[in-house]
């Protein structure tokens, strides 16, 4: 038996895969994997250095 999808709590996007937030970014319940890994680039690389990393 499938489980339900569910929606993801940054964007509302339908989920298939569930990531579970750190507890540093305060989004209550689980999130997508886009907003995962946007949330993952936020946390741990700096402003500066973002547009570096986008090339």
């Amino acid at each position: 038996m499938a489980k339900p999808e569910g929606k993801c709590a940054a964007c509302g996007a339908v989920m298939t895969f569930r990531y579970k937030p750190m507890p540093e970014w305060n989004v209550p319940g689980l999130v997508c994997g886009q907003c995962y890994s946007q949330k993952l680039t936020e946390h741990y690389i700096s402003p500066d250095r973002r547009e570096i990393t986008k090339r």
